[in-house]
């Protein structure tokens, strides 16, 4: 499956998710969108939605998937884009991250 085709069922997945409020699957979700974005080598973006779901409850396994994920781009990105990452994390919604992700498909007021 190529990255197009993964991009889309995770949006469809966060749509589901949001829809039925089912925070659990909407981080790893998340974080399986991240991970896409690492290999893609969008690590910008990637750390921005890492820091964000960072700030959210989330299965054990997934928050220790989600801080090795941010650690590792910690040691290879610029102070400054970390930062600005944790800035944006403090100042969205879930709904402006979804929104971000996914378009104005996403629900209004979902999770947020």
């Amino acid at each position: 499956m190529d990255y197009d085709d993964l991009m889309g069922r995770f949006h469809q997945t966060l749509k589901i998710a949001a829809r039925n409020d089912a925070m659990l699957m909407v981080m790893d979700t998340l974080i399986k969108i991240a991970e896409l974005l690492i290999e893609k080598l969008e690590k910008e973006r990637a750390v921005e939605i890492l820091a964000f779901v960072l700030c959210y409850p989330m299965r054990p396994e997934s928050r220790a998937r989600a801080e090795t994920l941010y650690l590792e781009l910690e040691a290879e990105l610029c102070p400054r884009v970390l930062l600005d990452a944790r800035r944006l994390a403090d100042e969205l919604t879930l709904d402006d991250l979804l929104e971000a992700i996914i378009g104005a498909e996403a629900p209004p007021d979902t999770l947020g």
